[in-house]
């Protein structure tokens, strides 16, 4: 049995389909925008502490993306993070 079938597309090559069709993500944009979506919530957007640790993994990457201004939003970010997390743990049992 050969190893290489000609008709088998090399799966280590990207395709010129995909990567045309991956949007452009503005890094500082998104960070200002969740920064933004933060400060106006009175309490978590997210469901669960796992999806906010994967938006804040998010931010950390997009910051390391964005320079310095980058990183000074994720730390904004963190913060309203934090306020949040504190008034939930604050907030009465129900």
């Amino acid at each position: 049995m050969p190893r290489f079938a000609p008709q088998h597309l090399d799966l280590f090559v990207p395709s010129n389909a995909a990567e045309s069709t991956a949007p452009f993500v503005n890094p500082l944009a998104e960070l200002s925008a969740l920064l933004a979506r933060l400060r106006a919530a009175d309490h978590m957007p997210w469901p669960d502490a796992a999806a906010a640790m994967a938006e804040e993994h998010r931010a950390l990457g997009l910051a390391s993306q964005a320079g310095p201004e980058g990183q000074r939003l994720a730390a904004a970010i963190f913060e309203e993070t934090e306020r949040l997390l504190a008034a939930t743990d604050n907030s009465p049992a129900t």
